[in-house]
């Protein structure tokens, strides 16, 4: 039996990048502002989009390509995810 996990990818918000994660970094994202403490974008959910904010530092996670899936503090992502060797 073969071991398997979903690929996920990890981007620190630092205050600069912010247009980058969501015009190229994500996909149905929708910018809302950016004012290098705070990023924050729009994600499709009936009936409206829904509000994310990511403090400067946190950590934004995709999957299955370019879908965000939780943006997470320098601390929870230390303590709770591994980084592998590209392959």
């Amino acid at each position: 039996m073969a071991f398997v996990v979903v690929r996920y990818e990890a981007v620190q918000y630092d205050g600069t990048n912010g247009a980058r994660i969501v015009n190229d970094w994500l996909d149905d994202v929708k910018f809302r502002s950016d004012d290098g403490e705070t990023l924050v974008f729009g994600i499709p959910a009936f009936p409206r989009y829904q509000r994310y904010e990511v403090p400067r530092g946190y950590y934004v996670l995709r999957y299955y390509g370019k879908t965000f899936y939780q943006a997470i503090s320098p601390v929870e992502y230390a303590q709770n995810w591994h980084v592998l060797p590209n392959t």
